[in-house]
Parts: structure tokens; sequence; C-alpha cells
């Protein structure tokens, strides 16, 4: 009986294996098609009315205007709404420190260099967001407390248009 159960558990345990090593290798095999991505590839991002989102004026104009029910209800939507483009912002800074990666392996010394100081901007973006997601969490629970201002719009912005501006991404 035990024989039996050992033998059961070995292919199950094979086979699960199996599956999970065939979704690695599904996934990073897949990986020398994304080597050199292009900016064309960032979903766009509204920064206007995200800045306006976590404006700290606009939540000082709302928090005298609103009644403070009222107030915190509305706060809400707008941190909500917040992270779902600070989420966009970190999975463009993903992709653009794919196109600094690329863009430093060039031969050219002068793309190289900057494909470099593209992906550490992309990184500290990145992180910058982990940060921004962290505040807007503690901003949802205490909305009166903690206000979601950040300047992820600037950063994302100037790293955008390095990435756009960028001459021949493709890697060497």
């Amino acid at each position: 009986m035990i024989p039996s159960v050992l033998i059961v558990l070995a292919v199950l345990t094979s086979v699960v294996v199996i599956f999970l090593g065939a979704q690695v290798w599904l996934r990073y095999s897949r990986r020398g098609a994304l080597l050199a991505p292009s900016t064309n590839e960032l979903p766009p991002v509204d920064l206007e009315a995200f800045e306006n989102l976590t404006d700290p004026e606009e939540e000082q104009f709302l928090r005298t205007s609103l009644a403070a029910s009222e107030f915190r209800h509305v706060q809400r939507l707008r941190i909500r709404a917040a992270k779902l483009y600070v989420a966009v912002l970190s999975q463009n800074a993903g992709v653009i420190m794919a196109i600094g990666q690329a863009a430093r392996l060039n031969a050219d010394p002068e793309i190289a260099a900057t494909g470099q100081e593209l992906m550490q901007k992309a990184v500290r973006l990145k992180v910058w967001c982990l940060v921004s997601l962290t505040r807007m969490e503690a901003a949802l629970f205490f909305p009166v407390l903690v206000s979601p201002a950040n300047r992820l719009a600037n950063q994302y912005m100037l790293l955008s248009y390095m990435a756009a501006s960028l001459p021949g991404r493709a890697a060497a």
C-alpha cells in the first residue's frame, strides 16, 4: 500500500515539476524578442490628470470645499485612480529599463552611456513608484492625515523623453 502511494506522489511531483519547468521555459524563451523594445510599446499616461489627482493645492481646495465625510470619500476615489496611474508608470519604467539595457550594450560609447543612465533613472522611478504606492495605501486609510502628493509625473516625463530621443535603440 505504501509503495503505491509513494509512486503516485512521485508521478504527481514529476508532473508538477515538468509543468513549472515548461512555464519558466516559455516565459524566458520569448525574452530574445524583448531585447530591444521601443517607446511605442509604452501605454500612454495622462500626466496632467495624474498631477491633478496628486496636487496638494487641489486636495486643499477639496478639503475646504467639502464636508469631512465627503472629502474622505472623494479623496479615496482620487487615490485609487492615482494608484492606477502609478501602476502604469511602473510598468512603463520596466520597458524603459529594457530599452536602456539594450542601448547599454551598443558599440557606440555615447549610446551605451545614455543607456546606462536611462537604466539607472528607470530603476529610480520604479522605486519611487513603490514608495508612492505605499504612501497612497496609507492615504487610503487616513485620507485626512496623509497626502498622496509626489513628483512622479516630472520624473516619468524626463525618463520617457530621454528614452524616445535615444538614437539607435537596438543593441549592437
